[in-house]
């Protein structure tokens, strides 16, 4: 396709993002928070002051991209997934992951799921975290014969608050390169798959590469103002949650998936739904630059600023 074809959108998928946000304000405003709930302004994971260190906590699944894992046979991925998109948010407030519960929903328990909890508990261990417990629930009345999902919930201590609200125009935004599409989006690419008649073996790169785990990122918490992962909503909302009310220059160098997407998206719909080649990114003052790039591999892609311009390249 040449990219002058027909083009996909998010909510033509049948996701809504701004459905979900609205959702979200909606318990906001029926849930009294504790005083023992640290206040984070980016809503990445919780904190919870009630010991010493506080505990940072988060829960988060793969998605419908494991609906093309299980097609394919790809456990370790889809481990990966699950734990990425726990990990990667305790970081953004500056906890360090220690211990993983999983939730498994399934019509019958099969070989495939001993498959995925043995790819599940390497990984972790690869990490020096720990699957500490978890639940297997056998629901044949609402997962059919091959049907299954997964929840993770991620534990960590908390190691510094990230000081978000001194971020200051000039500081510099890093952005940490993705491994992928991550786990973010699947309606959308499933849909440009079944109507594209496209096979996944067909495209020139790994479509269902697990997320990257960023866990060079715990190495500069005292070094940075902020952290955003970039997840639902893409690399703009990110943006958003954690410089709040600035702007931001950025550049954005295209990887190959993304190139490949963008035949069938428009630019602008990509970057409220895709991380756009970055999955993590740092805020960092001018001062504590080098030694940030040196230990997280990340480059410069831009400035917070009054205004706001993205460049594409």
């Amino acid at each position: 396709m040449n990219g002058e074809g027909r083009k996909y959108t998010y909510s033509g998928s049948g996701v809504d993002v701004l459905r979900n946000d609205e959702f979200t304000d909606y318990i906001k405003s029926i849930v009294k928070i504790p005083e023992w709930v640290v206040k984070e302004p980016t809503g990445y994971a919780t904190i919870l002051n009630f010991t010493n260190p506080p505990i940072v906590l988060t829960a988060d699944g793969v998605g419908s991209k494991l609906l093309l894992h299980i097609e394919h046979n790809r456990w370790e991925d889809a481990a990966q997934d699950l734990i990425a998109m726990n990990y990667n948010d305790i970081v953004c407030v500056g906890g360090f992951p220690k211990a993983f519960v999983d939730y498994l929903g399934v019509n019958h328990i099969d070989k495939e799921h001993y498959e995925f909890i043995k790819a599940l508990a390497k990984k972790l261990s690869e990490l020096n975290m720990a699957l500490v417990a978890g639940e297997t629930a056998e629901i044949p009345s609402i997962y059919g014969d091959k049907d299954w999902d997964v929840a993770g919930f991620c534990i960590g201590t908390l190691q510094r608050r990230i000081p978000v609200e001194t971020i200051n125009y000039e500081d510099l935004i890093i952005g940490l390169p993705a491994s992928g599409f991550h786990s973010n989006g699947w309606s959308l690419i499933r849909k440009i798959l079944k109507e594209e008649k496209i096979s996944i073996k067909e495209l020139g790169f790994d479509l269902l590469r697990g997320t990257r785990i960023y866990s060079e990122v715990t190495n500069v918490f005292e070094l940075v103002k902020g952290i955003a992962h970039v997840t639902g909503g893409g690399i703009l909302r990110a943006l958003r949650r954690v410089l709040r009310d600035k702007g931001w220059e950025i550049t954005i160098k295209l990887p190959d998936y993304m190139r490949w997407v963008l035949k069938f998206v428009e630019i602008e719909e990509a970057m409220r739904t895709f991380n756009m080649g970055y999955g993590m990114i740092l805020i960092v003052s001018r001062e504590n630059l080098n030694k940030v790039l040196e230990l997280t591999g990340g480059e410069v892609i831009g400035v917070v600023s009054k205004n706001t311009k993205i460049v594409v390249q």
